[in-house]
């Protein structure tokens, strides 16, 4: 199969739009990964959290979805505490 397009020249098209990622070494990986102090379960523990300060919204919304309008009488401050909590759980 011959190659219809220089890949290499696709490339410099683009130059440094990188996304604003970068590539690193194995060695660099492990030692960010070394230097992490929260654990896989830490994580898990967070994410069950975030799950349950989420999913109610969107099942109470899913249930509701033959419905035109939503009312929420107060929801300043009940969506202001939920959006704490999530920040707290998310930010420390």
């Amino acid at each position: 199969m011959v190659d219809k397009y220089d890949i290499s020249k696709v490339m410099d098209e683009y130059g440094d739009d990188d996304f604003g990622f970068s590539a690193v070494s194995e060695a660099e990986y492990n030692k960010v990964i070394s230097e992490k102090t929260d654990t896989l379960e830490e994580y898990e523990q967070k994410l069950d959290q975030l799950e349950k300060l989420v999913l109610p919204f969107f099942t109470k919304l899913l249930r509701t979805a033959d419905k035109e309008y939503i009312y929420w009488p107060n929801r300043k401050k009940l969506v202001e505490n939920q959006i704490q909590r999530i920040l707290t759980l998310t930010r420390g």
